[in-house]
């Protein structure tokens, strides 16, 4: 979901203007540790594809570095808070939040600056692992996935799910918390994943292109400095089977979804072949779970014919999810993102890429 700006930002960011990064630090309490820091250099990455979505690093001076666990950035203790924007002729800031989540890495560089790496806080759940075999007990999916994030991480809060809830499958995990996750997440035809306000979520796979966030283009007031733009076949496919084991030993369910619409260039049977993708889930789904899953997976597999890559002013509004238009030469096309990274220096491109989507 596209973050809400301004009039005045959306206006000044085509034209010269000043960015603005502070990273903030809290312990996992929220207890204050600093506050407006600058980085040297540094940048967030989100990706939708990696259980933990987003990744942070960045360098601040020497005297940052963490030789102590009381120190303000010391892995066993910092929770980092990163916000960046634009700063206005009036001192006034506009800013988004792109990342909470722990230092994981401290490293005293050569030059004399101090070079950090941080997880999200998705890390702190994945990496508490069941102690002993754990069977769902919560009535609905969304309550058991909520009560294992917190079961990890106590200080857990929660944005908006917007997956259609249902009673929860009875499955049983031996050790992996983050699988449970998936598969529970998967039973809803979403994912789970941490926003850059550190709220958990779990929404649906976004293959469907949505209202566009934002419109980038090159020459002129344009948002766009390069872009490589390919088409491909690889790991397209117009059939998809879902496969969901049965927990009392049946039979298990099999789902198909193919595209059959003649128009459509990837239509099964048509100049495009057949090509065919299994899905096995462990989580025991009805045959209406089975379809919707299908029929989202065979949306991701239908959309992968063109990718874009491409560097822009930053906008850090944006997300992973987002629809946006791009125009480069005399190509253009409404695409999904998938990853972002975005600067957190004062010259530094935003790279972004995108696949398409599903009207």
């Amino acid at each position: 979901m596209v973050l809400p700006t301004t009039a005045v930002y959306q206006a000044v960011l085509r034209q010269p203007h000043k960015r603005f990064a502070r990273v903030d630090v809290t312990d996992i309490d929220g207890v204050p540790r600093a506050s407006l820091l600058r980085p040297l250099a540094g940048s967030v990455t989100a990706s939708l594809t990696q259980r933990v979505t987003r990744s942070a690093t960045f360098s601040m001076p020497f005297e940052f570095y963490p030789a102590t666990a009381d120190d303000v950035l010391s892995p066993e203790h910092a929770v980092v808070h990163i916000r960046a924007g634009i700063e206005y002729g009036d001192g006034s800031v506009e800013l988004f939040p792109l990342f909470v989540g722990r230092v994981t890495d401290a490293v005293a560089a050569d030059d004399g600056s101090v070079d950090f790496t941080c997880d999200d806080l998705a890390q702190d759940v994945i990496g508490y692992r069941f102690e002993q075999p754990r069977t769902t007990a919560a009535p609905t999916t969304l309550a058991e996935i909520e009560s294992l994030i917190i079961e990890a991480l106590p200080q857990a809060t929660f944005g908006t799910h917007t997956v259609t809830d249902q009673p929860t499958p009875t499955l049983t995990w031996d050790e992996d918390r983050g699988q449970a996750l998936d598969d529970l997440a998967n039973s809803l035809g979403g994912r789970w994943y941490a926003l850059g306000n550190g709220n958990f979520v779990v929404r649906p796979f976004n293959y469907t292109l949505g209202t566009v966030a934002q419109t980038m283009i090159d020459g002129p007031g344009g948002l766009l400095t390069t872009a490589t733009v390919g088409r491909s076949r690889a790991g397209a496919a117009n059939s998809v089977v879902v496969v969901s084991e049965r927990p009392d030993g049946t039979p298990p369910i099999r789902v198909p979804a193919r595209i059959i619409s003649p128009a459509d260039p990837l239509f099964f049977g048509g100049k495009f072949g057949r090509m065919s993708q299994i899905i096995k889930v462990n989580t025991p789904l009805s045959a209406t779970q089975a379809q919707v899953l299908a029929q989202t997976q065979l949306a991701a597999a239908a959309s992968l014919a063109e990718q874009w890559a491409v560097t822009v002013v930053p906008d850090h509004s944006l997300e992973p999810g987002d629809t946006v238009d791009l125009g480069h030469r005399s190509l253009a096309a409404t695409q999904i993102i998938d990853s972002i990274t975005y600067p957190l220096g004062t010259t530094e491109d935003m790279a972004i890429t995108t696949r398409a989507g599903t009207a």
